[in-house]
């Protein structure tokens, strides 16, 4: 190979290999994966999260006023965020002290995060219909973030950053669209462990279409972390819907440059060789 040919094959590899720098999952699990789900029995399955732990109170009452279930399309249930194929569901309910917390840690295998950095963390969510005073839910991204909605009271959603107050959203996030179902997004960029981590969250249809909510700012990762996700039922009038946890890594180097340039350098290269 001469050394024109062996500079167009070195551009060519730089172009395809920016085309392929895309972003990459490098954790992901969805309820479809799944036969059975239940708090006795809970496989951790997909890749890059930690087992599911499960933590539940029936409230002392002799049913089984909290527990986990795999929720199916056929039962045709509102807020089920099931795709078409199934979701991940927990009920609390029938006791004013039942409750119900499940949740997954980041790091498993060493595929995951132990923290979110230059990630994209996002999961699907939904419900029934939480009810009134005293009953509430809450999904957390570890102890930095909280998003919550409280029956009761305002019909909206809460948004707490870094332990601070639960304020909330603006435009308002409420109970008819957490019914129909909620995808909802995190992305976390550097510098990690620092006291101004940046970060943009979002709330859209989990059917698709443009945000219903979206915010920026920055926390302070060395004190809060986003090592893991917890979803938790406090006594809401029904069941209550998970599916699509997802990590995502961003693309770095941006790959639309990085192609550009690389095309462009091939050009150059080739037109340079018919000159010849």
């Amino acid at each position: 190979m001469n050394s024109t040919n062996k500079t167009l094959a070195i551009a060519l590899a730089m172009g395809l290999s920016a085309f392929g720098a895309f972003a990459a999952a490098t954790a992901s699990d969805s309820a479809p994966n799944y036969s059975s789900w239940s708090a006795s029995t809970t496989p951790n399955l997909g890749s890059g999260f930690g087992a599911w732990s499960v933590l539940d109170n029936d409230g002392g009452g002799s049913a089984p006023y909290a527990g986990t279930y795999l929720d199916l399309a056929s039962y045709n249930n509102a807020g089920s965020v099931n795709g078409g194929l199934s979701a991940w569901g927990i009920y609390a309910n029938g006791s004013s002290s039942a409750f119900i917390d499940i949740s997954r840690a980041f790091n498993a295998g060493g595929s995951g995060s132990a923290n979110l950095y230059n990630q994209t963390f996002s999961f699907a969510i939904g419900s029934g219909g939480v009810g009134g005073a005293g009953q509430s839910m809450a999904a957390n991204i570890g102890t930095a973030f909280s998003l919550g909605y409280a029956g009761g009271g305002s019909d909206n959603f809460t948004l707490s950053v870094d332990g601070g107050a639960a304020n909330y959203l603006s435009p308002a996030v409420n109970q008819a669209a957490f019914t129909a179902g909620l995808t909802v997004s995190l992305q976390v960029t550097g510098a990690l462990n620092s006291t101004s981590e940046g970060y943009v969250l979002s709330i859209s249809p989990f059917a698709g279409g443009p945000a219903i909510y979206s915010t920026s700012g920055t926390f302070n990762s060395s004190a809060y972390n986003t090592s893991s996700f917890t979803f938790a039922d406090n006594n809401t009038a029904n069941n209550s819907y998970l599916n699509d946890l997802n990590i995502t890594a961003e693309s770095v180097p941006e790959p639309a440059s990085m192609a550009m340039l690389g095309f462009a350098g091939l050009t150059s290269l080739l037109a340079i060789r018919r000159r010849k």
